[in-house]
């Protein structure tokens, strides 16, 4: 059974919520704002969920806090519908997979959307073919039979890629995308370069993975 954390008000979504969660998940609740985010472990659950109603811009740190020392946990913002769209966007900057309106959800959405979470999130840690295998959970890539190494960045931007196979992605989603959680953003011309790099390393004469659609972004071709 997976283990969650709620970090807020154990009704956000109405008085049933703490046992729905309990008869579901190995379900921990913090109902007051932490005092100390480096004693909790975050590491030892599967997704936590931040009732920002309680915790406001608090909750943006505390979510970095357990990317940093977990990465594959599952972040889910619990938020009113008067929320600004920056704080929104500021939510996916912290870490987060997804937000829910707790004004217009209930317990058996948030058990939809986890549900949808864990299915999705998990099941995308590896891309695989005859020629190249990337897993991007030990940041490890192995092509033809030879380890090869690729920076932190440089998997972040295999990941988006590969994991969307045949389809565009722009190049201002994928400038977007790999913006890291201190703000520091990826310039065109060190995607450009990030780009040529992973290409010497992947492509053969019967591979090319990574095709430009000009004037648009880059596709994933399959093998």
């Amino acid at each position: 059974m997976k283990k969650l954390l709620l970090i807020g008000n154990p009704s956000v979504l109405g008085k049933n919520l703490e046992n729905i969660l309990k008869q579901n998940y190995h379900t921990d609740f913090i109902s007051a704002v932490p005092k100390q985010i480096s004693s909790i472990s975050f590491n030892s659950y599967n997704a936590l969920i931040l009732d920002f109603t309680l915790l406001h811009k608090y909750s943006l740190t505390i979510s970095k806090a357990a990317k940093k020392c977990s990465p594959n946990i599952i972040v889910l913002f619990l938020c009113p519908t008067n929320i600004p769209e920056q704080i929104i966007l500021d939510f996916y900057e912290a870490g987060a997979n997804d937000h829910l309106y707790s004004t217009l959800s209930s317990p058996a959405l948030l058990m939809k959307k986890l549900d949808i979470l864990f299915t999705n999130y998990h099941l995308t840690t590896q891309y695989e073919d005859s020629h190249i295998t990337l897993n991007f959970d030990s940041l490890t890539a192995v092509i033809d039979g030879i380890s090869t190494s690729f920076t932190p960045l440089e998997f972040k931007l295999l990941k988006l890629l590969s994991l969307n196979p045949n389809t565009v992605l722009t190049r201002q989603h994928l400038l977007y995308s790999l913006w890291d959680r201190n703000g520091n953003h990826v310039e065109e011309t060190s995607l450009n370069s990030m780009i040529c790099r992973i290409r010497q390393r992947i492509d053969t004469e019967n591979h090319h993975y990574i095709k430009t659609i000009y004037g648009i972004g880059y596709i994933w071709i399959t093998y």
